[in-house]
Formats: C-alpha cells, sequence, structure tokens
C-alpha cells in the first residue's frame, strides 16, 4: 500500500456549526451536492405524496426531535449552508428505509479483525452510488459537547455525521451496510444511530447497550471494532436486533440478513441480484486465506478489498451494467488511530492515511 498523508475536512463547534461549516469547506460542490438530493427526491415524489408515507415522516421527525435533537440541528445547518429546505434534507436521508428499490445498486462490505500487524482494525468498501463519488469526504469533528472527545467520519457532503463510517478518540470504529427492511418503524434511523455510537460511547459493550435501549428504524447492519479487539456485528430489525460477535477474531458483513427472523422481512429475495452478490462476497471475504492467519498484514486486507474474481464474488466493483460502483475503501486501525482511505477503486491502489487527536483549531 502506497499511504500518502491527508488532512480532512475540520468541522469544529456545535451541531448546526458542523452542518454550516460543510457548505463553506467545499463550496464549489455546491451545485452538484444541491442537484444530487433534487434527484433523489424527485425520483420519489408520487410515493412521498402517499398518505401513509407522510405519516410514517412526520412520526420520525416528532421522534428525531425528541431523542435526537443534535441530528436535526445538524440537518438545519447543512440546509442553510446549501440553500435547500431542511425537510427536504430530512427526508431524502430517510429515502432508502422508504423504499429499498431506489437505491438497487448500493451494497458494501463490511469486515474486522482483531489481530493485525496494526493491532484491531474494521474496514469496508463502499458500494453507493457514482454521484457520491465526487460528494464524499472524510471529516474530523468535534463538539463541546463531547468532552474532547474527536470523531473521524466517512461520510457525504449533505449528511450528518456517520453517514457510512468512523471512528472515534476512543479507539472505537463503526461502519454499516444496507439491508432493505419491509416494516420500517418510528425510530433511529441509521446514520443517526451511528453517530450517536460515536459521540456517546467508547467501546463495543457501551455501543451495544445503547443499541439494546433504542428503538429503531430497522434495516441494515453495522459491524464494530474498538482497540481492545472486540468486534461484532449487529443486524438492524424493528423490535428485533441480532449480535454475531464472529468467531477466532473475525466478524464481516455484507447486503443480508443471516438472522432468519430478521430476513423473513427483507426487501429483497435469494434470486435478486444484489442478493446473489450480496452472498457471493461474504463467502469471499469468509473463505480468503491470507485473512485468516494468526496475525493478518494490512496488505492482505488491501488485497481482498481490490479482489475481483467473479462479478458476485468481487469485492472491488467497477458499477458495470447497473452494478455496485465502490467508491471507496476504508480501514480503521483502532489501536493506532488511523484512517487509511483510498478515495476510490482501491485496484487503483490511491491510499491516504488520516489520524486521530489532532489540535484543532
Amino acid at each position: 500500500m502506497k499511504l500518502m498523508p491527508a488532512t480532512p475536512i475540520i468541522l469544529i463547534g456545535s451541531a448546526w456549526d458542523r452542518g454550516f461549516q460543510q457548505s463553506l469547506r467545499k463550496p464549489e460542490l455546491k451545485r452538484e451536492l444541491c442537484l444530487a438530493v433534487k434527484e433523489r427526491l424527485d425520483m420519489m415524489r408520487n410515493k412521498l405524496n402517499d398518505p401513509h408515507i407522510k405519516s410514517f415522516l412526520n412520526k420520525q421527525l416528532n421522534f428525531t426531535k425528541k431523542y435526537s435533537p443534535e441530528s436535526l440541528d445538524e440537518i438545519k445547518g447543512i440546509a442553510e449552508g446549501y440553500g435547500l429546505l431542511s425537510d427536504d434534507l430530512f427526508t431524502y436521508l430517510h429515502l432508502g428505509v422508504i423504499d429499498d428499490y431506489i437505491g438497487q445498486e448500493d451494497g458494501c462490505s463490511v469486515f474486522a479483525f482483531e489481530n493485525t500487524s496494526s493491532g484491531p482494525i474494521l474496514t469496508k468498501n463502499r458500494d453507493y452510488q457514482g454521484a457520491h463519488k465526487k460528494l464524499q469526504q472524510v471529516f474530523l469533528s468535534s463538539d463541546p459537547d463531547w468532552g474532547g472527545r474527536q470523531c473521524l467520519f466517512v461520510g457525504s457532503l449533505g449528511s450528518p455525521g456517520a453517514f457510512s463510517s468512523g471512528m472515534n478518540s476512543d479507539g472505537l470504529a463503526i461502519a454499516d451496510n444496507r439491508i432493505g427492511w419491509s416494516q420500517p418503524g418510528i425510530g433511529w434511523l441509521r446514520y443517526f444511530l451511528m453517530t450517536k455510537i460515536l459521540t456517546d460511547s467508547g467501546t463495543v459493550e457501551e455501543a451495544l447497550n445503547l443499541i439494546n435501549s433504542v428503538e429503531l428504524v430497522g434495516g441494515g447492519s453495522i459491524v464494530m471494532a474498538d482497540k481492545s479487539g472486540n468486534l461484532v456485528s449487529v443486524e438492524l430489525g424493528h423490535g428485533r436486533v441480532y449480535v454475531d460477535r464472529g468467531m477466532g477474531g473475525f466478524v464481516s458483513h455484507t447486503n443480508h440478513y443471516q438472522d432468519p427472523e430478521l430476513a423473513k422481512y427483507a426487501t429483497r429475495t435469494q434470486s435478486d441480484p444484489l442478493s446473489a452478490s450480496s452472498l457471493g462476497r461474504l463467502d469471499k471475504i469468509n473463505t480468503d486465506p491470507k485473512c485468516h492467519d494468526n496475525t493478518v498484514e494490512l496488505r492482505s486486507v488491501s488485497d481482498l478489498l481490490k479482489s475481483h474474481e467473479t462479478a458476485d464474488r468481487a469485492l472491488c466493483r467497477h458499477g458495470i451494467d447497473g452494478d455496485s460502483l465502490t467508491i471507496s475503501s476504508v480501514i480503521f486501525c483502532c489501536k493506532t488511530q488511523e484512517l487509511y482511505f483510498c478515495p476510490s477503486l482501491p485496484c487503483e491502489n490511491d491510499w491516504q492515511v488520516y489520524t486521530l487527536n489532532q489540535k484543532l483549531v
């Protein structure tokens, strides 16, 4: 891996301040961000007029006001900075919950190791819409309410906090996978939950306690690792979660439920192309021999992230014929508090390194 030191976008202050600062840090991308939001909303315009959807979004807004007002404050700051309506941005963030098939090209592969040459790590290939390739950024955020804690977020302009993955200065790392859920309920949206975990928790166990104490919308999974080597994958439903601590210091997840009870309510069948890819990628991760040594080398991890093999088992995805596009790869090193970030296809070997615990001004 060729590593180049890189500087994150620094966001400091209250939730509103950090949201508003996005537009100041990357003003040249304002038009693309606004267009991305508009296009996604326009795709769903008919469905958004459905009384049941309107009722769901209204209840979600009231829930978020009560339990996660900081998420709304950040959204309001982002919206004001970009000249958007905060209600539109709130709706935009819920589109994947409303209809999984608007993002049918989205995937992601996530896995974590306890023992590597750099200590415990969490890694992810982010397979997402091509429009987010320019919008994705690495943010280093701090807030007076976090008690000195810093968070390194990998996300997208226009979205708050840990929109894809992140790590805090306690050495807790988190990354998500999209899994369609057919019965969304009122509760914590996954992106808001991931941010809350990183701002309030220092270990995997603290994060699990938080997850078990709240109501969830449902949908997706999150994988976590901390500097002590604790690993876990959590599948999210509404009223049910499934916890997998892996085996042999290793845990992995792609885009399907492994819990039979949650799988009953997945939006996609086994015959769906994304389901075939999800099963194939998970098998590729779980059977890769270099990634199951007593001590795993980071080069072996990056080799797996950039692997192509057959279409269904390829982790590095090139967006061919409507397939997912891998827009970035991350390796969070929990003990050294470094992020190795590839802002494109991992097979291009364009890796950058970011560090936590910086002096922010």
